[in-house]
This record gives C-alpha cells, sequence and structure tokens, in this order.
C-alpha cells in the first residue's frame, strides 16, 4: 500500500548564492510537510555558501546533508549525481536564489499521489525582486485545458517527479547545462504522465546573475536537448525531407538579390551550403522564375561550390510575388516526385534571405517536427518588448508584463521569423500550410536577421563577421 506521505528528496545546488541561501533552506525547514530529506551541493563557491550549509547541517543532521564540489559540476551532472544518492520516491530542485511556500511539498505530493497516471507534478510561481519583494504571479496554463499541445515545459526548478521515472529515462543529459526543465519535459511527460496545479508554490527571484536571463545560452541548451530525444527516435525508417529555397531575382529597391556577395561567397551559394550541411536534408530544390538564376545555382554546382540540387523554373503563372508559401513548397514536392516517383514525406521553406540561418536551425525543427508529433514548425523570435493591439478605446497593452521586465507564459508573443517552415506532405496536400498543431523553434534575434534591403547587405558586407 502506498504511504500518505513518502520521503521527498529536495535538492538545492549554489554557486556563490550564500546571500540567498539561507533563505531557501529555511523554506524547506518551515514545510508543512514533513518528511524530506535536502541534499546541499556547494559548487566550489568563493563565499560564504559552504559555512551556511555547514551550519544547517550541524543543527539538523538527520534532515539535512551538505556536499562539496571543489570544482563545479554542472547543472545537469549535479542532478544525475544526486539521482543516484537520493532516498526519497520523490525529487525535486529548489534553485539557491528561490524559496518554497510551506505549504509547496504539501500540496504537490496530494496532487501527484490523487492524480491517476502522474509522475510529475509542478504549480505556478511568484516573480520576486532581488531583495524578494513579490512583483507578481505566473499562472501557467492548465494541462488538459488551457494546454492541449504540451508545449509549455514547467520551470527546471521546483517541479517534483518520480524518482525511479527519471532513473528509468537515464537521468539528465550531460551534455546540456541548461534548460533541464524541457529535457525533463521530453523524458517524462508522455512516458509517465504530467499534472499541474493552479497555486503558487515558490518564489522565482529575477537578478541580473539569473542564468534563465542568458537566452541565447538557454536556446543552445534546448538545441541539444532536442537533438538528444530525436535520436531516441531513429528506427529504420527515416522521413525523407527536402528542403526549398525559393529565389526572386530582383526587387525594385533591391536588385540582383542572389549574386549579391557576403565574405566572398553570394547570398544563394551561402543558402545552399547551409542547407546542404543539415544532417536531416535528404534533397534541396532552388526554385525561381528566373532562368538566369537556375542557370547560377547550375554553375554553383559544376564548379563545385554547392552539393547537387534540384532546380525548378516556375511558370509565369506561379512568380514569387503572387504565390503563396504553401505553393512554393508543394511545387517543390510535386518536383521531386517527379523524378524520384515518390513524394518526400517532409517540405522545409527555407528562406533565401536568412544569412544567419544554421544547419542545426534546421536539423532543430526538424526533430522538433517528429519529438512533438506536430503538423508543422515554424522559426519564430520571442517579442520581448510591449507590444499593443487596437480596442474600441485606442490601444490596448498585450503583454503588460513586459513593463517590469517579466515574461508571462499566458503573455508571451512570437513572431514568425520568415527563416524556416517544416510542414509534413499530408498537410501539404490538403492544401494547408500548418495544419492544426504548430510547433515551433525559437532563434536569437542575431539568427533570425535577413538580407531583403540594401541597407542591410551593407550591414552585412561592412560589418558582419
Amino acid at each position: 500500500m502506498e504511504t500518505k506521505y513518502p520521503l521527498v528528496t529536495i535538492y538545492i545546488p549554489c554557486r556563490n548564492y550564500g546571500q540567498f541561501l539561507e533563505q531557501a533552506i529555511q523554506s524547506v525547514i518551515d514545510q508543512i510537510y514533513s518528511n524530506w530529506e535536502l541534499i546541499i551541493i556547494d559548487e566550489a563557491s568563493s563565499d560564504n555558501s559552504a559555512l551556511i550549509a555547514k551550519k544547517f547541517h550541524n543543527k539538523y543532521p538527520s534532515k539535512i546533508s551538505v556536499i562539496n564540489n571543489k570544482k563545479p559540476m554542472g547543472i545537469q551532472k549535479l542532478a544525475n549525481y544526486v539521482l543516484g544518492v537520493a532516498n526519497g520516491k520523490y525529487m525535486m530542485r529548489l534553485d539557491a536564489d528561490d524559496w518554497l511556500d510551506e505549504s509547496a511539498i504539501f500540496l504537490m505530493v496530494n496532487k501527484i499521489q490523487s492524480t491517476k497516471r502522474a509522475g510529475l507534478v509542478y504549480g505556478n510561481y511568484y516573480y520576486t525582486n532581488p531583495e524578494g519583494k513579490i512583483l507578481d504571479v505566473e499562472f501557467r496554463h492548465r494541462l488538459g485545458d488551457e494546454d492541449l499541445a504540451g508545449q509549455l515545459p514547467p520551470h527546471g526548478a521546483c517541479t517534483l517527479f518520480r524518482t525511479r521515472a527519471l532513473k528509468n529515462v537515464g537521468g539528465y543529459s550531460e551534455s546540456v547545462n541548461a534548460q533541464d526543465g524541457w529535457d525533463l519535459w521530453y523524458k517524462l511527460a508522455d512516458r509517465i504522465g504530467a499534472t499541474n496545479i493552479q497555486v503558487p508554490v515558490f518564489f522565482y527571484r529575477q537578478h541580473d546573475d539569473s542564468m534563465s536571463k542568458d537566452n541565447r545560452r538557454l536556446l543552445k541548451a534546448r538545441s541539444k536537448i532536442f537533438k538528444e530525444i530525436s535520436k531516441k527516435l531513429e528506427g529504420d525508417y527515416k522521413p525523407t525531407a527536402v528542403g526549398v529555397i525559393p529565389v526572386r531575382e530582383s526587387y525594385p529597391d533591391f536588385k540582383n538579390v542572389p549574386f549579391q556577395k557576403i565574405n566572398g561567397k553570394s547570398i544563394l551559394e551561402l543558402a545552399i551550403t547551409n542547407a546542404a550541411n543539415s544532417n536531416k536534408i535528404d534533397n534541396l530544390v532552388i526554385s525561381s522564375e528566373s532562368k538566369k538564376v537556375l542557370d547560377y545555382a547550375k554553375k554553383l554546382e559544376e564548379d563545385k561550390k554547392v552539393p547537387s540540387h534540384i532546380r525548378l523554373l516556375r511558370s509565369e503563372k506561379t512568380k514569387s510575388n503572387g504565390i503563396p508559401i504553401r505553393d512554393f513548397m508543394f511545387l517543390a514536392g510535386e518536383k521531386y516526385a517527379e523524378i524520384n516517383k515518390t513524394y518526400p514525406d517532409i517540405i522545409i521553406f527555407l528562406s533565401l534571405h536568412a544569412i544567419n540561418r544554421k544547419a542545426s536551425h534546421i536539423d532543430n525543427a526538424l526533430n522538433m517536427l517528429r519529438i512533438s508529433e506536430s503538423d508543422s514548425v515554424v522559426s519564430v523570435q520571442e517579442e520581448r518588448e510591449p507590444m499593443f493591439n487596437y480596442g474600441k478605446n485606442g490601444l490596448q497593452l498585450i503583454n503588460e508584463g513586459r513593463f517590469q521586465d517579466l515574461t508571462f507564459d499566458k503573455e508571451r508573443l512570437y513572431r514568425f521569423n520568415g527563416s524556416i517552415i517544416a510542414t509534413w506532405w499530408e498537410i501539404l496536400r490538403n492544401d494547408s500550410l500548418f495544419g492544426e498543431k504548430i510547433a515551433y523553434i525559437e532563434m536569437s534575434l542575431e539568427d533570425s536577421l535577413q538580407v531583403k534591403t540594401s541597407s542591410m547587405l551593407n550591414y552585412f558586407q561592412g560589418n558582419h563577421k
């Protein structure tokens, strides 16, 4: 019979967060749920973190243990180490700069114990300033109600999960040193079930040293997570993915676009090369209504500057100034089928102008398409500035939290950055571009830049490295 009050292992990693650590530890001690063990890991701190941890261990030796690392292990390796020594049926990380509501463990254990097929539970949280003053509260989307897609993983910290379940999937991916919320989610959510509670369970401190502020690092880590999970999906059948780069020769204020050079290579050569470097694209279609463009692409291939690819001359009826992206993609699939006598599984639109797009972004999109079991994937930028729409009284603020430098889940805004759209062929075949379930990959501001004007070209030719 399952005990009503199972042991919960809580661990606090700390590196030079001595100014916050005591509050984090005390919040565990103050829990109304008492059957817990606490493991504090000092990651080679140069401040008073180790002394604070030792003080609490001496006061509560049977409940609190301390590990002192002479060299930092990193968050993922550290989590796997704790996974091996944890005694609790459930396990949870608390960051050293955050702290728990006194009812947090009680509420989460009760929820996970009372929910059929749930091995992971998380709640909402308060945002606070560095001094601990509450700024606002994050209300997450309710699973199975407000969030059916399951593409909003919980915060990496203060998520309670079954210890054995994480052991069963091999723990955390140690090649990643951030974003373990995504790692945990895609390994466990479908496998053991997830649930959430609609009350705040911890206090999330906002300050300049917070790891979550480093967006480029988080995006890089997320990409690694998707890559690792995708490897586990690989079987004997590999979906055929065909990329299409639509190319227009000139715009009214931007002439000879594909032939313009950046760092000694033409824009078209760069686009083809970057796409061909993807490990997941099987063939590439260069699509244009300009024979001059296609002749140039052929010359690049003959000169061995780019790999072999398919060239598609669109008719006057399908000029790029009037055809939707879906039709570009569909025509590329038809051309591929004409040559190979079979249709591709996936078509991926690749903008010619996305000069900073890398093969890893393409691989990331195709990984996400399979992992999320979505109809399509788009590349986006998160809008991090305050945005308005027009209402009956004039402008209405959409994402109010941005004026407090907060990003609420329900206020998150994403815009298509014009770089990538990956769609299953069966969706395109049914006159749709996205289908019903749309996943996304986020790209940084720099990686999202596009050369669509002469001034942008001058920037890349003169300043871009």
